[in-house]
């Protein structure tokens, strides 16, 4: 259990909003100080405003956990006057509650973008995948072979630990680890996973979350890869994980994106370009009762094609090699998956 938001050890600063953790430091990973800050501000309703120097940058836990509700934010302090957005380069201003953007003036609700998000650098590309099984709930269940394939498929070599905060403690063990997520059921468990070090794999970071629901256990899994260059996997090569995955587990959904940051795995409050998509997959149960061809078919999409096992078939939607005008292809899915009401 966090504490509670006044104790939280991490945070800086409350108000009615948000919560403010301030953090003077090189690389900001998701401490254990920090997780108790998100899970405390959560559990009172309340964002949480990152304030770092320009020179920080961000582990993947951190970016993909920390800045779900809108108000929450990565605000880097230039000076004690100037401030911006690490994600998007907004300027910022505080208000007396929180920071918000500040607006260009030109009436169309358009943000002023800070020179120093701006600044020209070489980026690294970022291979994404966010998969997402269902288990049964048996005493037999042990969880964390996802992550492994995954890790094992994308870097070179198995993930090297878990923990429930960064840096990552407990060597990796998937019964250790069913053994603590089964200690805490039926709560939902989060936790952050390391890949291997070393120049003979590729640098990844990763989390795992457990959730039991009334179909049973749910299991994702979150993946950043530092890939070789500013280039990223071909999508036939990405669709032969995603249907490795349809074939072992009982798959739910996947996204595979690619985006841009260090090439260490972490990120910079720099822009380095926009995410964009490398495939969708989908599971049985988004066929709703339809014919496998008409889910399939999708305008733009020729090779959308059924992954994993022929009696319960999975959908599989290449979109294209992380460009962001691919985001049209994965509207459409989108709309063939989950029709209007």
């Amino acid at each position: 259990m966090p504490n509670d938001l006044m104790f939280s050890p991490g945070v800086d600063l409350i108000t009615d909003r948000v919560a403010v953790v301030m953090q003077d430091r090189a690389v900001v990973g998701m401490s254990s100080w920090l997780a108790d800050a998100v899970l405390a501000a959560t559990a009172e309703d309340r964002g949480i405003q990152l304030v770092t120097s320009p020179a920080t940058r961000l582990t993947w836990p951190v970016r993909s956990k920390l800045f779900g509700e809108p108000i929450s934010r990565w605000v880097v302090a230039v000076d004690d006057d100037e401030y911006f957005d690490g994600l998007n380069g907004a300027r910022l201003k505080w208000n007396g509650e929180l920071f918000v953007a500040v607006l260009t003036g030109d009436g169309d609700g358009t943000a002023d973008i800070h020179p120093a998000f701006l600044v020209e650098e070489t980026p690294t590309a970022h291979l994404q995948l966010t998969v997402r099984v269902r288990h049964q709930a048996t005493e037999s269940l042990e969880v964390g072979h996802l992550a492994e394939k995954l890790f094992t498929e994308t870097t070179g070599g198995g993930p090297t630990g878990w923990s429930t905060s960064e840096p990552v403690t407990q060597p990796w063990s998937p019964a250790a680890l069913t053994e603590y997520c089964r200690g805490r059921a039926p709560a939902p468990t989060w936790l952050v996973l390391s890949g291997q070090p070393g120049d003979d794999f590729k640098p990844a970071r990763g989390t795992l979350e457990l959730l039991r629901t009334m179909s049973g256990v749910d299991e994702t899994v979150t993946l950043c890869v530092a890939q070789p260059g500013t280039g990223f996997p071909p999508v036939t090569d990405v669709g032969r994980v995603i249907d490795d995955v349809a074939d072992n587990f009982e798959l739910i959904s996947a996204l595979v994106m690619g985006s841009y940051g260090a090439a260490d795995g972490t990120y910079q409050p720099r822009f380095a370009g926009v995410a964009g998509p490398i495939g969708v997959a989908a599971g049985y149960e988004a066929l709703n009762g339809r014919p496998l061809a008409e889910a399939l078919a999708v305008d733009g999409i020729p090779t959308a094609l059924a992954i994993g096992p022929a009696h319960k078939p999975a959908l599989w939607y290449p979109l294209g090699d992380g460009r962001p005008e691919d985001w049209g292809k994965f509207q459409k899915v989108m709309e063939k998956l989950v029709p209007a009401a």
